[in-house]
């Protein structure tokens, strides 16, 4: 069950102060303190920590000097909770904000006492919630004017798209799919003549001969985060003491921010790109565990987009973002998930093997297992990071319609993209136009429109919503048009890691298909005549109700107790470390 929660902000806590910056708070402070809180709280995001209990964090944080401190934010934490608000203090988007503000700062005399240092972290902490809050104000502002049945859900949108995938998040789950994905990547650029030359240089880079031994040096720096307790609050450091110290620091270094480095990019990118930091010679520290664990496969394509654009003219990939989309995402990656999790008896065509048949317009994937038809629409992409923090649902909504809807070219016409492309799809198939598959009437066939995304900050509450309002209308035109529409199911977002991580739960126990209708029924298709007594009521309800459908697969394993790890990981281990 999500729900919302209220982050403590500094005037709810200080009403008769007025804020100050929080360089000025912690002038006279430790740097090194400071960098060591906000890594310690970063390691908070695990979903069971005991951090997020507000009493326990207190007694935690604050000396006995500053108890009755404590106690006075406690009493005000309790009036909130009591008109059934859940309160947090921390919270990752501040932490990494935090740790950006200190870290290029150098170390000064030490001024202040430890128990004003105390104080004066905590109040600074609360000016960076205030802040984050104050961004999330622009969510409500640009989302208000929306007519009822999309006001709530594109505030929910507009204040978690930002944050979705640094706030909710399974490392072990995680770890698993950029894994699994980071071998059919390496094993894609060796085999493709046109990526040859960039995995030459990307490994030329790192000073490793094959790319199985870099995969094995960057996950030995991952398993010190696999292996701790979901609920063990630590931040972990990496010491460097093998015989190959000198090569092991070079590697380490490749992914260790410097004082020099740009810390002010939009969603903390730098930081993503360089995950660590260095205490002491052979020494160094992780700051966030989940930028990390994504750079097993996630960062591979920044890295190979960047050697590209130095490559040589003659070898250079044009429009490389293209290439890796359709040659890798497409057609190595989705097609080998998607025909996974289908292994039985059924109808299936790859868009390539639609390619090579002369036809044109369908989507990426279709399979049909008796009278259901699925159809996949993959979409790899991202949308820039000073869009993202907007937190603006005008600018969402343009950018998302530009990649996923249609676009209009400079003749005026339009482009159709993902939504779109399946509408178009499934057109076909409703006026008995596919030439690949015929056998079957159009009016028993249930059709499951999927649009499969490559990462995780689609996983934000009211982005389904969103494409499938879109979906809907488009859908519209077709029963005006005469078409029997009564069995396409509504649009479904899915997330390939999903896929990837479930797939033999949907071998075994549950098919994709009936899956999604749980799904549909459950959540998409919720309507109610409730009435909520508070906004915040109606709030919790759509979120409960709207979940991502990977919070809605992860959930339906759970319950019925049934995990089980994909077989790539066996291939993997015998691949990396026999």
């Amino acid at each position: 069950m999500v729900s919302t929660t209220q982050i403590l902000e500094f005037n709810v806590a200080f009403p008769d102060e007025i804020p100050m910056e929080p360089e000025e708070y912690l002038k006279g402070g430790s740097r090194q303190i400071i960098l060591t809180a906000a890594v310690y709280f970063l390691a908070t995001s695990r979903t069971k920590s005991k951090l997020y209990d507000n009493k326990y964090f207190l007694e935690m944080f604050f000396c006995k000097e500053n108890k009755e401190f404590a106690l006075s934010i406690w009493q005000i934490i309790k009036e909130i909770e009591k008109k059934g608000q859940e309160v947090r203090i921390i919270n990752s988007f501040s932490s990494l904000s935090l740790f950006e503000l200190f870290f290029s700062k150098d170390e000064e005399p030490e001024t202040q006492t430890h128990s004003e240092f105390e104080v004066n972290l905590f109040k600074a902490y609360l000016v960076l919630n205030s802040r984050y809050i104050k961004k999330q104000e622009i969510a409500l502002a640009s989302s208000e004017k929306l007519e009822v049945d999309m006001r709530v859900p594109m505030m929910m949108l507009c204040t978690d798209y930002p944050v979705a995938d640094k706030n909710r998040y399974d490392i072990g789950q995680i770890w698993v799919t950029q894994l699994v994905k980071a071998v059919y990547l390496f094993q894609f650029f060796e085999s493709n003549d046109k990526t040859k030359v960039l995995l030459k240089e990307f490994l030329k880079f790192f000073n490793k001969a094959t790319w199985k031994e870099y995969l094995k040096c960057f996950l030995s720096l991952t398993l010190a985060i696999v292996t701790t307790c979901d609920n063990e609050e630590t931040y972990i450091d990496i010491s460097i003491d093998s015989e190959n110290f000198d090569a092991d620091c070079y590697f380490l270094e490749k992914f260790t921010i410097e004082i020099k480095d740009d810390l002010n990019e939009f969603d903390f990118l730098t930081i993503r790109s360089k995950p660590f930091y260095k205490i002491e010679t052979g020494k160094y520290r992780i700051i966030f565990d989940l930028f990390v664990v994504e750079k097993i496969h996630k960062s591979i394509y920044f890295l190979f987009r960047d050697i590209n654009e130095k490559t040589q003219k003659e070898l250079k990939i044009k429009d490389f973002k293209s290439f890796y989309g359709k040659e890798f995402s497409e057609k190595i990656l989705t097609y080998k998930v998607v025909d996974c999790i289908f292994p039985g008896k059924c109808i299936k065509y790859s868009g390539q093997e639609l390619e090579n048949k002369k036809i044109e317009g369908m989507t990426d994937y279709y399979i049909r297992k008796g009278k259901n038809i699925l159809l996949f629409e993959s979409k790899d992409f991202l949308i820039r990071a000073d869009k993202k923090l907007s937190f603006d649902y005008e600018i969402y909504k343009e950018e998302f319609r530009r990649i996923l809807y249609y676009t209009k070219e400079s003749n005026g016409k339009e482009s159709p993209k993902a939504v779109m492309q399946l509408i178009n799809s499934i057109e076909k198939i409703l006026r008995s136009e596919f030439k690949a598959d015929k056998d079957y009437k159009y009016k028993e066939v249930n059709i499951y429109p999927i649009l499969l995304t490559h990462d995780q900050q689609f996983e934000a509450f009211g982005f389904n919503y969103l494409l499938n309002d879109w979906f809907k209308f488009e859908l519209e035109q077709l029963k005006n048009d005469g078409l029997f529409i009564h069995k396409v199911r509504p649009l479904t977002v899915i997330n390939i890691d999903s896929l990837i991580f479930h797939q033999m739960g949907l071998i075994e126990i549950i098919t994709l298909h009936d899956l999604i209708d749980k799904y549909i029924s459950e959540q998409l298709a919720v309507r109610t005549k409730k009435i909520f007594k508070t906004f915040n009521e109606l709030q919790d309800f759509c979120m409960s109700k709207y979940n991502p459908f990977s919070i809605f697969i992860t959930n339906y394993f759970i319950n019925i107790k049934y995990k089980k790890y994909p077989p790539i990981l066996d291939i993997i281990e015998t691949n990396l470390f026999s």
